[in-house]
């Protein structure tokens, strides 16, 4: 009879996670091009473990249905199990009383469904980029003050910022609705709050990139820009604070939205 040492099996195993991890990132490289190449190898093997993890939770433990948990985490922010614009999703994963690879293709229809109703805020019906009325509202923001926002005129700034928020991004607020962009701009201040922010420059630039980017964004692997801006120790003020995350919000964005839309990759390769 084989037995295998301790030893032997502790290789085999490394020798798998390896396997999945190369045949992960070689599919993410294909359909994600723009993530791989702004985060390089290393931190996407620490999203496809972060990724691996997370799905274990909710028992989609195929090969299949761990990668396309990894997909959504590439399109959705890598805490779109628990994003409060995504409600569906978290009933989707927390459902585990059927097959898991039926779970996956339902989420994956779901998101496919919910991306393409979003595309019209950044692409036009060709499928070019069309992102002026946010470099328009992004340069106007620049110049919005550094000032606290007092507590007896926070009930008209989020009204304000629920306005500016819908009239910039159209499609997606008709998706989510009232109740969950309010819900997130209420989240986003508190969360901001944490970090320091409480002018109105900065509230409304943590709102929005929670909003765009999802409400995890603060500390998602894929966006290490916007942590190292919130968690920088030499940042004292916060002008200085909301300046680093506006300019890494900003570079970010134009790249992924310049960038060849995933589907149009997915579709290719099918």
């Amino acid at each position: 009879m084989l037995t295998l040492r301790q030893e032997q099996m502790d290789a085999l195993e490394q020798a798998a996670v390896r396997d999945f991890e190369d045949r992960t990132y070689a599919h993410l490289q294909q359909y994600f091009p723009t993530h791989c190449d702004m985060l390089g190898r290393e931190r996407m093997v620490r999203v496809i473990h972060y990724g691996w993890k997370q799905s274990e939770g909710y028992y989609l433990t195929a090969e299949c249905c761990v990668r396309s948990y990894i997909e959504f985490m590439c399109l959705l922010g890598s805490h779109f199990d628990t994003d409060p614009l995504l409600p569906w999703a978290a009933e989707i994963l927390n459902d585990i009383s059927g097959d898991q690879v039926a779970r996956g293709d339902l989420l994956y229809d779901r998101s496919w469904e919910y991306i393409r109703r979003l595309v019209p805020d950044y692409r036009n019906a060709d499928g070019t980029p069309n992102t002026a009325r946010f470099v328009i509202e992004m340069r106007q923001l620049r110049q919005e003050p550094d000032a606290a926002v007092r507590l007896d005129a926070m009930p008209a700034f989020t009204r304000a910022l629920h306005e500016r928020i819908a009239r910039v991004f159209p499609a997606k607020h008709g998706v989510v609705g009232a109740a969950l962009t309010d819900d997130v701009i209420h989240g986003s201040i508190a969360t901001a709050a944490g970090y320091g922010i409480r002018g109105t420059r900065g509230l409304t630039l943590f709102a929005v990139l929670s909003f765009v980017l999802g409400s995890g964004f603060h500390d998602d692997l894929l966006l290490p820009w916007a942590s190292a801006a919130l968690n920088d120790t030499g940042a004292a003020d916060e002008k200085r604070k909301v300046d680093q995350l506006f300019a890494g919000g900003v570079d970010f964005l134009r790249t992924w939205w310049r960038s060849p839309h995933p589907h149009q990759a997915q579709a290719a390769g099918a």
